[in-house]
């Protein structure tokens, strides 16, 4: 984050919703290293206090869910990243869940916006688009979720743009495309990466759902992180914007075979069954966001996975 960041951030109050998950606790760890205080809200089905610097001053952990939380009792803040959110397989088994968390949920965190006059930072997903008709995907592209969680994301920026025009609350809305990082949950609804990475490391098979010709946009967690605070930052209010890796696609096969290379391991890649809801290709056209809040992604799939794999070493 350059001078200018930190000057906007340090000194405010904010609120993390799914603060202890993988992307939020690295957007709190940002807040707090430069100079903000945040409020961090996780029911802790997925989310772990072992990710927060729970000994800082500048942290307040509240646990409790985004769709029963007593907002209230927060008080002010000055800005809101909401990242609580049930992930993609889920949805399939509990659809009534996933749309209570993901677009009630998310209501309610703007009716508290709108109550304390706080800009909100709201993480959809590249999952809206369904399969896509062109690659890459730029933000005019038609919106056909293939997935129960990718309609519930499509209905909780619906809300965001439904509290922007009628009510005036500060919106902006980054569709994440695929994220990957430390601190990322190793099973199957929550990325491939962690998946094959630790696998690859015990010398296991590696599992391709499909034909593995799947393609991605793999984005490392700190351009998320970089993305949400210059979209704080930035005069971007009502705007949607893609979230991606700059257009690095790469089929989960070939990933397979960059990670048991990088892991130095003989791990044999496998088959099995598709996955439901998983789309073919996905890679982002991010150039709205470049223009809008100056971002572009920095880092490099071979250079986030030999990061990814390091971390992950250091963790065994």
């Amino acid at each position: 984050m350059n001078s200018q960041s930190r000057e906007s951030v340090e000194g405010r109050r904010f609120l993390v919703t799914g603060g202890a998950g993988f992307i939020g606790s690295h957007i709190v760890g940002a807040l707090i290293d430069n100079g903000a205080k945040v409020a961090v809200l996780d029911d802790f089905s997925n989310g772990r206090e072992s990710n927060l610097p729970t000994g800082s001053p500048a942290l307040e952990l509240f646990s409790g869910d985004v769709r029963t939380f007593n907002f209230d009792t927060l008080g002010k803040v000055d800005g809101v990243f909401n990242e609580a959110a049930r992930a993609l397989l889920p949805s399939f088994e509990d659809p009534l869940t996933d749309v209570t968390v993901n677009a009630g949920g998310t209501a309610r965190v703007l009716e508290y916006a709108r109550k304390c006059h706080s800009r909100v930072i709201h993480a959809s997903s590249g999952s809206v688009y369904g399969n896509p008709v062109r690659i890459p995907i730029s933000e005019d592209h038609p919106v056909r979720p293939i997935s129960p969680y990718g309609v519930s994301k499509l209905a909780s920026e619906y809300y965001c743009l439904m509290y922007k025009n009628e009510f005036g609350v500060d919106v902006t809305i980054l569709r994440y495309f695929n994220v990957y990082g430390p601190r990322q949950t190793v099973s199957e609804e929550m990325g491939v990466i962690p998946i094959f990475v630790k696998r690859a490391l015990a010398g296991q098979p590696l599992r391709v759902f499909g034909d593995g010709k799947q393609t991605r946009d793999f984005l490392n967690v700190s351009d998320v992180v970089r993305a949400n605070l210059l979209a704080f930052n930035a005069n971007a209010s009502g705007s949607i914007m893609n979230i991606g890796g700059g257009g690095q696609e790469i089929s989960i096969l070939e990933l397979a075979k960059k990670v048991s290379n990088l892991c130095g391991s003989r791990s044999e890649v496998v088959s099995a069954p598709p996955k439901p809801g998983d789309i073919r290709r996905l890679a982002a056209d991010s150039s709205r966001a470049r223009d809008l809040v100056g971002y572009t992604p920095k880092v490099s799939i071979d250079e986030g996975l030999r990061s990814y794999i390091y971390y992950t070493k250091s963790q065994s």
